[in-house]
């Protein structure tokens, strides 16, 4: 995997992962400030996506690795 990130001036980074467990891709949306992330999903490899599969979760940016950085 390819650890590649983007400092946006407004105190924020966007990044792509994988959640392995729900097999579904996320845009991510870190808030450096408060440490939270804003996940939103773009893929699901076993089921439909809806609202309700947006994550706001708290997490350390530090301790995972992301598949691609974006804009």
């Amino acid at each position: 995997m390819l650890f590649l990130q983007k400092k946006l001036n407004f105190g924020q980074k966007k990044h792509i992962d994988y959640d392995k467990f729900e097999q579904i891709f996320y845009d991510n949306l870190y808030f450096e400030s408060c440490n939270s992330v804003l996940k939103m999903p773009l893929l699901s490899l076993i089921k439909n996506l809806s609202y309700d599969d947006i994550k706001i979760e708290k997490f350390d940016l530090s301790k995972y690795i992301y598949l691609l950085q974006h804009e």
